[in-house]
């Protein structure tokens, strides 16, 4: 060795050796986090629309329509997994080339926002009370939405929520109103929208009614129920008993089961099944008893003092029959017994107290006999005067699911008619808003007709990809159970419905010219001029309807068009420029698996109503195309114990905790964990948003942990590549075996990646890229490439394969990650050399294809064949080395030479390799031998065997201890024996070395 490197000291050799060196730094610097939002969401989404042509035949286009948050209160984990999950969609259909077309909502009417204003309100008048006139309150909510939707615009761009946000759309912003009414008066053109007076779902807590989308359910809600008894008329009696001279009233009663006493007040039927059997039962202290033959289990616990069975009758003929409504205290009115289909026998006694103002099968049944509908209780929920005789006065003003019940009850008993009382917990409807309990109740409403549209929206979903597709038969479901749609609510935030109404009678008007100049009034003066013009205000009236009604006969209505309409008509806000082959302006609707019954569904009837056209003879309507071409479902987040997110639990984790990293402890280091939305996006992207997805510390520093592993490789491959200046060209079969290997294995990986991500299959999509870079690139490749990255001379052939073969590995990891962590590519193209970027493509705009074809031009089937039985040697070679390190022999990887002891037919697999094989088993050297082993196996200090097979014969990996000394600059163990420990190098280390003597003489 030439004197002047024997003058280094044994720590100086790394100053010969080619190191990476980067400035990448470790964790995310808070400082740049602006910058790089600002390059990786607003300037890449201006730049994708400026550059990519929208036209089919050359990029596409890609529409993915934003299901609007509600504009109230702080942004929650909810809204990170829906609106990330969007991103992640939008930035992959990005990097295949298309133009994407995102641009977000905000649904801003309804009851919580006007529930604030009326607080405000409140607060600000002089007596406390505040003066409810529609126009204050509007403009008072119209104010919080407005702040709502800023400050929540500003958190999801913080989130690095790629966007058109500049043009944000807004369900009050005029012309969405506008465009609104129209799709209405759309439907009232085709006879699909009506008033009725008819049961719906009434909050009294809000005072409106409510549509099926507006409600959750509470399994443990607790009812009051009640078996009451009706006396049937003395003909149905006659056959079965002989009463007493004397004894007019009738001894045999149907026996009904409600829970909701407090609808009895409304009774006009009592309804049975034509097909059961009805038992006559005898109770002591009840008389004669007329149930089904059904309900015969359990009766002991409604009748504990004990029963017979006296007679039978079938149901028909019941069918027809009268009864004495003597619960209200009449002895004269007769009501009618009627055949429902709904009756059932596994509740119940299976005979139904029908109360058409409080029940849709109620109403329903009555209807087809022309009984009338009625409902005593008024918007708060309590019981009026009016059609209450015979019921206690003091029930008027009384709650009905509270006092009024009870009262109910105690009329009841004191009439004799209840039989028992008991507490019932069951499944109950809640306002999805104010967290209390609803009731059914008829009210004069407006309503969509559903039934006529139903069959073409039904077919229409054919033609619509679901994910997961299971969720197709959910929403099937929902529009299959729904022939109206309640659409008029009594709020005073909202789109105005274009009635107008008699002064004096409260009759509605509304046609669709009525409606036409009602529309050309609100383009002009806007929704709120409906509330603020004066009562009498001429101009809201057609001259048409004048000359029918005069001019002072009229005013305008109060009611509001439902919240679901308002976002359901959201399609309205996308291009109609045809260039979404298949006829739907969206290709992508994603929401939550609630909106199966919400906005998924009024998006579908509204867009069918508006292709609807009503035939003349009743046949079946032309088919109707869906809004969207693909319907995305994911679940609700959970706690680590399966729990919904509550305050009052005190489980909530916030975006900004997880960005911040708050919830995690501070490392060793006591350095910040604060990661940036990056990590806030791993963890959705690691979910299975396909169902219920859990979030707890131990997720999150998972996820923590990956995404530091992720910058500590970029770190890596960006200081490999500092002194990389070419050419830049493909891997080639010339190329060494494990530059080879990493290339099929990285395609491997990216057809896979693809696969996951086309399919939205995301968590398979970042479990796979994970997979990779800790096996196949880490441990794997980056320990076989590091030898010639450090230890051949820089500009060596084997050198310049290995960075080669990283910068493509860097591309591909760039692009399969873009659509996750958008800032930390954008943040590795910013460290990435100056050469490379001349010669490449920011790495988030790169098309996948143009990518891809570096690896579609790489083919190497032999080797592709091979890879099992390399993988097989490697770790039976490691297998051998873990036997010599757990006795203390051979701790460093290279302090080990290998004989591979092949049969004659597998010799050959290996032979093709032999000059790689010592890099790829990351040992100083191997050999390859047919039948028995060299001596030195045999006669070194240690030797550890594993066998293996390769297509059936049988292998021998001998690991045993090398026959040269350590050399102190690569660390191999092929230097002479006998130098100086601190002299010794191996022969490649000493021509670089004296490469190094006379090109970088300073080192020495």
């Amino acid at each position: 060795m030439p004197g002047s490197a024997s003058k280094l000291l044994p720590k100086e050799w790394k100053a010969t050796l080619s190191l990476p060196q980067s400035l990448f730094p470790n964790r995310p610097l808070t400082n740049t986090r602006q910058r790089y939002l600002e390059t990786s969401t607003k300037e890449l989404y201006q730049w994708q629309q400026a550059t990519r042509s929208a036209q089919p035949e050359r990029h596409g286009k890609f529409v993915l329509h934003d299901g609007p948050p509600f504009a109230n209160g702080p942004l929650h984990i909810g809204h990170a997994l829906n609106k990330i999950l969007k991103d992640i969609t939008c930035r992959f259909q990005l990097s295949l080339g298309k133009r994407v077309d995102y641009v977000p909502g905000w649904d801003c009417h309804g009851l919580p926002i006007e529930v604030k204003a009326l607080g405000q309100q409140k607060n600000a008048s002089s007596d406390g009370n505040g003066v409810k006139e529609p126009s204050e309150i509007r403009n008072i909510a119209r104010r919080l939405a407005h702040d709502a939707f800023l400050a929540q615009k500003e958190a999801f761009q913080e989130w690095g929520i790629m966007a058109d946000w500049d043009n944000a759309w807004k369900t009050m912003d005029p012309g969405f109103e506008f465009r609104q009414l129209e799709v209405f008066n759309g439907m009232l053109r085709k006879d699909l929208i009506h008033r009725k007076h008819k049961p719906v779902y009434w909050s009294p807590s809000s005072r409106t009614a409510l549509a099926e989308a507006e409600l959750e359910y509470r399994d443990d809600h607790e009812s009051t129920a009640a078996y009451v008894k009706y006396p049937l008329m003395m003909d149905i009696v006659d056959p079965w008993s002989d009463p007493a001279p004397g004894d007019f009233r009738p001894t045999v009663h149907a026996l009904i089961w409600t829970t909701t006493p407090w609808t009895l007040p409304a009774n006009r039927a009592i309804a049975v099944h034509s097909d059961f059997l009805y038992l006559i039962v005898r109770s002591p202290l009840h008389g004669r008893l007329l149930i089904a033959s059904t309900a015969t289990n359990g009766l002991e616990k409604v009748l504990p003092e004990g029963y017979t069975v006296v007679g039978d009758i079938q149901g028909k003929d019941l069918v027809g029959q009268k009864y004495w409504d003597m619960v209200s205290g009449s002895t004269t009115l007769h009501r009618p017994i009627l055949h429902g289909p709904f009756v059932s026998s596994d509740t119940g006694t299976g005979l139904v107290h029908i109360a058409p103002g409080h029940g849709i099968d109620d109403y329903e049944l009555c209807q087809r006999h022309g009984i009338d509908t009625f409902a005593p209780v008024d918007d708060a929920g309590c019981f009026v005067k009016d059609g209450l005789s015979g019921w206690p006065p003091e029930l008027t003003g009384k709650p009905v699911l509270e006092e009024g019940n009870t009262s109910v009850l105690n009329k009841l008993e004191k009439t004799r008619a209840l039989v028992k009382e008991h507490t019932y917990k069951h499944k109950y409807p809640y306002d999805w808003r104010t967290k209390q309990p609803v009731i059914i109740r008829a009210t004069e409403q407006w309503f969509a007709d559903i039934s006529q549209i139903q069959p073409v929206a039904l077919k229409s979903l054919d033609t619509v990809a679901f994910v997961p597709k299971a969720s197709k038969a959910r929403l099937a479901s929902f529009v299959r159970n729904r022939t109206e749609w309640c659409i008029s609510r009594q709020r005073s935030w909202g789109v105005p419905i274009p009635a107008l109404y008699h002064r004096d009678t409260g009759q509605a008007v509304m046609t669709c010219l009525s409606v036409e100049h009602i529309l050309r009034q609100i383009r002009r003066h806007g929704t709120n001029s409906w509330y603020t013009d004066d009562e009498d205000d001429p101009k809201w009236i057609a001259p048409s309807l004048v000359a029918l009604h005069g001019r002072n006969n009229l005013v305008r209505g109060k009611d509001t068009l439902d919240v679901w309409f308002d976002s359901g008509t959201s399609w309205t806000t996308m291009e109609k420029d045809g260039t979404n082959q298949g006829g739907a302006p969206a290709d992508v609707y994603l929401e939550g698996t609630d909106q199966h019954r919400g906005w998924f569904q009024s998006s579908l009837l509204t867009y069918i109503a508006q292709q609807f056209e009503p035939t003349v003879d009743g046949g079946m309507a032309r088919a109707c195309q869906a809004p969207f071409k693909k319907l995305i479902t994911h679940g609700f987040v959970l706690d680590r114990d399966g729990r919904k997110m509550s305050k009052s639990v005190g489980n909530v984790i916030s975006p900004d905790e997880i960005m911040q990293g708050t919830l995690l402890p501070v490392d060793k280091k006591n350095r910040s964990q604060a990661m940036g939305p990056d990590v806030l996006r791993l963890w959705v992207v690691s979910s299975d948003h396909t169902s219920d997805v859990r979030v707890n510390t131990n997720l999150l520093q998972t996820n923590h942990t990956l995404l530091i592993k992720y910058r500590n490789t970029f770190k890596w491959i960006l200081g490999v590549l500092q002194d990389f200046k070419g050419p830049v060209e493909g891997v080639t079969l010339a190329f060494k075996t494990p530059c080879r290997m990493a290339m099929l294995q990285l395609r491997r990986m990216v057809d896979e990646v693809y696969k996951h991500y086309n399919n939205y299959d995301y968590h398979k999509a970042i479990a796979e890229i994970n997979r990779y870079i800790m096996q196949d690139l880490s441990a794997s490749f980056m320990e076989m490439a590091k030898d010639a990255l450090y230890a051949d001379a820089a500009r060596g052939r084997a050198r310049w394969q290995a960075q080669v073969t990283l910068l493509v590995i860097h591309q591909h990891l760039q692009t399969v990650l873009a659509p996750v962590t958008p800032l930390l590519i954008e943040e590795t193209w910013e460290y990435t050399p100056d050469y490379i970027k001349e010669n490449s493509h920011h790495p988030l705009q790169v098309r996948w294809d143009e990518q891809r074809a570096v690896l579609d031009g790489f083919q190497d089937p032999q080797l592709a064949k091979d890879l099992p039985m390399l993988h097989k040697a490697k770790e039976a070679i490691n297998s051998a080395r873990e036997q010599a390190r757990s006795v203390g022999y051979g701790r460093l990887s290279l302090e080990c030479f290998v004989i591979l002891q092949v049969e004659r037919s597998a010799a050959q697999c290996f032979q093709r390799y032999l000059s790689d094989l010592a890099a790829i088993f990351v040992v100083s050297r191997v050999g390859i031998c047919i039948g028995t082993p060299p001596l030195q196996v045999s006669y070194t200090e240690w030797a550890f065997t594993h066998e293996f097979e390769v297509d059936g014969a049988k292998v021998i990996a001998h690991a045993y201890k090398p026959s040269k000394a350590k050399c102190i600059r690569c660390w191999k163990f092929l230097a002479p024996v006998g130098a100086k420990a601190e002299e010794a190098l191996c022969d490649r280390c000493e021509a670089v070395v004296e490469e190094l003597r006379h090109s970088r003489p300073e080192i020495f």
